[in-house]
């Protein structure tokens, strides 16, 4: 059983998220396969350890979060790089999910 976790620093509404990054906010909410590919990881796979980036997490919620790491040679890297983020609170992959999306 998954338990789910209600994050609280960094958390922005959907009106904040959709002004900061409007090309993510529309892949992630439409569940737009085609948008995501095409505006979303293509920037995702040039973050770079420290930057500020936009994600969405499973429970429905936009989280301002800063890069932990990036890892180029892990066995879990088939199609880009292993991306860790962080809110101050907790860290967690975001590759192969919602991805980040650079907001800075």
């Amino acid at each position: 059983m998954t338990t789910s976790i209600r994050l609280t620093k960094g958390v922005v509404s959907h009106e904040e998220a959709k002004r900061i990054a409007p090309d993510y906010y529309h892949a992630v909410v439409n569940h737009d396969g085609d948008a995501l590919f095409a505006n979303v990881v293509p920037k995702f796979d040039q973050l770079k350890r420290g930057q500020k980036v936009l994600t969405y997490t499973l429970e429905g919620q936009f989280v301002v979060c800063r890069v932990t790491s990036i890892n180029h040679n892990d066995y879990r890297a088939i199609d880009g790089p292993v991306v860790r983020v962080s809110n101050g609170e907790y860290s967690w992959r975001v590759d192969g999910a919602k991805y980040g999306y650079p907001i800075s």
